[in-house]
C-alpha cells in the first residue's frame, strides 16, 4: 500500500548545489519510512540516501543534521494529517457533532492505514524519555489533548459523555483505532488476513466507530 521506494528514481550522485536536484516531499516520506523500520538510533542518513539514490551530502545540504530530519518527517506527515482532518470538518460542517466525530475517526483510520509508519514511530519513541519524546508530546500531543477535550464538551452539550478520564479515553480509542495495522503480520499468518485490504480497513472503520460511539460514550439521562 505504501510502494514510496518502488517510485523512486534513481539519481547520479553529485555535489549538492542544486535546491531542485531534491523531492523534500519523497526524501521525508521516505525518511519516515526508514526512521519506522530501524528507529531513530538505527538509521542513518546514509541508510535513506541510499534508498533515495542520491548522495548523503545532499540531505545534510538541506537539513544539516539526522535529528533536523526527523523533526522535518514527522512535521510533515502531521501537517498532511492535519490538513486531512480540516477537509473532513468542511465537508461534515451540517452534521451533528457525534457525526461529524465518527467522520473523523473514520478519516483518521484510512490515515493510519496509509501512514502507518507515523504511529510505529509514535509508539517508539513514547516508550523512553528523551529529546525526541519531550517535543512529540509538547508539540503534538498536547495540542491534540487539548482539542480533545474542547471535542467532549461539544458531546456533552449534545447529550453525550466519556464517563472516564481523559487520559483513559485517549488511551483506549488509540489503541482501538490502531492495533489493528499494528498486528498486520500476526493477522496475516494466523487468520489469512490483510489488514491493508480496503474491504478490511471498511470494516475495522465501522467496528471501531461502534465500540468507541456505543461504549466509551454514553447518552445523558
Amino acid at each position: 500500500m505504501r510502494q514510496v521506494e518502488e517510485k523512486i528514481t534513481k539519481r547520479k550522485r553529485g555535489r549538492p548545489t542544486e535546491a531542485k536536484s531534491i523531492d523534500k516531499d519523497q526524501l521525508l516520506s521516505t525518511a519516515l519510512i526508514a526512521f519506522s523500520e530501524g528507529g531513530f538510533d538505527g538509521t542513518s542518513v546514509k541508510t535513506i540516501a541510499e534508498r533515495l539514490g542520491i548522495d548523503g551530502s545532499l540531505i545534510y545540504y538541506h537539513y544539516k543534521t539526522k535529528i533536523n530530519l526527523w523533526y522535518a518527517a514527522v512535521t510533515h506527515i502531521t501537517e498532511i494529517y492535519n490538513a486531512k482532518a480540516k477537509d473532513t470538518i468542511k465537508l461534515g460542517k451540517d452534521l451533528s457533532t457525534i457525526d461529524l466525530g465518527k467522520a473523523l475517526t473514520r478519516q483518521m483510520i484510512y490515515f493510519i492505514a496509509e501512514h502507518v509508519e507515523l504511529y510505529k514511530i509514535l509508539m517508539h519513541e513514547m516508550t523512553q524519555q528523551s529529546e525526541r519524546s519531550d517535543w512529540i508530546i509538547d508539540t503534538l500531543m498536547k495540542p491534540h489533548s487539548d482539542s480533545t477535550i474542547a471535542v467532549l464538551k461539544a458531546y456533552e452539550k449534545d447529550g453525550y459523555i466519556v464517563d472516564m478520564p481523559i487520559c483513559n479515553y485517549t488511551s483506549l480509542k488509540f489503541s482501538i483505532i490502531t492495533q489493528f495495522f499494528l498486528m498486520d503480520n500476526v493477522s496475516k499468518r494466523l487468520y489469512g488476513i490483510d489488514v491493508y485490504d480496503k474491504v478490511e480497513i471498511e470494516r475495522h472503520a465501522d467496528i471501531a466507530i461502534q465500540i468507541i460511539y456505543n461504549t466509551l460514550f454514553k447518552k445523558k439521562k
